[in-house]
């Protein structure tokens, strides 16, 4: 019995680093997917993402709605991750408005304004809920395995897309804090900064 206990806690961190690996690559495929879909908008839309629309998106809620409204997407639930307070429930109500689509509370990702397909490829575009939205946005490192805000993952990692149609769990400058931004390099550069000196977000609504 002693023999099965040992063997059952060693067993436990393992499935845990197992389950953890597969929740973050699992958000990040439904990243490469908003992005996939904002492509196809930009097609339309003159190279801009929807975020550029003339209803003037404030929030990255509105800026996805459009890709329901406009016809892209047909499914809210891409809109989610894992370990998030953000979850959908896949009511978008009906056409031509889907006023029910990307409600306050249904949207983990947060989204870089003003970028369009001809913008700098290495410009982070689709970006995990932070929680300080400025330039270059923070999240809570403290949070792993907390469905709250601005969480990160195991290691002090976060998941951006960027222009370039890419995703990477990017490093964050610690693995401890309430409010980390991404790691530097040597010239003070983080992913944010060396794509472009300012920019914006648009956050998610809760």
């Amino acid at each position: 019995v002693i023999v099965v206990l040992i063997l059952i806690s060693a067993a436990v961190p393992t499935f845990n680093i197992v389950t953890a690996q597969s929740n973050r690559a699992a958000s990040s495929n439904h990243c490469r997917c908003i992005i996939a879909a904002l492509k196809l908008y930009a097609a339309d839309n003159d190279a801009k993402y929807s975020d550029a629309h003339s209803t003037e998106p404030t929030t990255s809620n509105d800026a996805f709605r459009l890709l329901i409204q406009e016809g892209v997407l047909d499914d809210e639930r891409v809109f989610g991750a894992k370990i998030s307070p953000f979850q959908s429930d896949n009511d978008i109500g009906k056409a031509p408005d889907f006023p029910k689509a990307l409600e306050a509370g249904e949207n983990h990702w947060a989204m870089t304004k003003g970028v369009t397909i001809k913008s700098n490829p290495l410009m982070p575009l689709v970006l995990e809920n932070p929680v300080s939205p400025g330039w270059p946005p923070m999240w809570n490192a403290d949070a792993v395995g907390r469905m709250v805000r601005g969480r990160a993952w195991r290691g002090g990692k976060i998941i951006v897309g960027f222009n370039d149609s890419s995703v990477q769990a990017i490093q964050l400058e610690s693995a401890r804090g309430t409010k980390v931004g991404p790691k530097t390099d040597s010239n003070g550069k983080d992913i944010f900064t060396r794509a472009a000196e300012k920019g914006e977000m648009l956050d998610v609504l809760d």
